[in-house]
C-alpha cells in the first residue's frame, strides 16, 4: 500500500466517523423567541451553521476519497487477481519437458501473455522449436495462440 492510499483511507475513516456523530450525537441548541422566553431543544432536526459546514466538508471528503480508493487502489488488485500466480502452476512446471518448462516459465514472469517472436527472443530457442514446444503446451491445454498481426499472441488458459 503505498503513502497515499494510507492517507486516503485513514481520512475517509475520520469523515465517516464526524458525518455518524454529527448526525446522530445531537447537540442541545437554544432557541430564544420574540418574547425573550429561550427554549433549549435536544434534537437532530436542527444544526448550527458550523455543524453543517463540518457534515458538508465531511461528506464531500467521504466521496472524494471513495472515488480516489476504488479508481486508484482497485485496478492494482483486478491485475493482480487476473495475472496468473506461478504457486498455481508449481505442480504443472514439474510435470513439463526441459523447453516447455522454459516456455512455460517465461510466460508466467510476463503476466501469463506474450508474442511468439517475443518468446524466441527470450528464451533463446529457435522459432520452429517454439513453434513446436507452443503446439504442445497448446495439446495439453495450457496456452491458447491468437494470430496478432504476422506473430501470434500467446496465452496461458486460466
Amino acid at each position: 500500500m503505498d503513502f497515499r492510499t494510507a492517507v486516503a483511507m485513514v481520512l475517509l475513516t475520520v469523515s465517516i466517523f464526524l458525518v455518524f456523530d454529527k448526525l446522530f450525537s445531537p447537540q442541545p441548541i437554544q432557541v430564544v423567541s420574540e418574547t425573550g422566553e429561550e427554549i433549549t431543544t435536544i434534537g437532530s432536526d436542527y444544526f448550527q451553521l458550523p455543524e453543517v459546514l463540518l457534515l458538508i466538508v465531511s461528506s464531500f471528503l467521504v466521496g472524494a476519497t471513495s472515488v480516489f480508493l476504488f479508481y486508484h487502489a482497485e485496478p492494482k488488485k483486478l491485475l493482480a487477481q487476473l495475472k496468473p500466480e506461478p504457486d498455481k502452476y508449481g505442480h504443472i512446471i514439474n510435470l513439463l519437458k526441459a523447453d516447455e518448462k522454459k516456455v512455460f516459465s517465461t510466460l508466467l514472469k510476463n503476466n501469463g501473455e506474450m508474442l511468439q517472436n517475443k518468446i524466441v527472443l527470450e528464451t533463446g530457442l529457435g522459432k520452429v522449436k517454439i513453434t513446436r514446444v507452443l503446439s504442445s503446451l497448446e495439446r495439453k491445454s495450457l496456452v491458447v495462440k491468437e494470430r496478432y498481426g504476422l506473430t501470434n499472441k500467446i496465452k496461458i488458459k486460466n
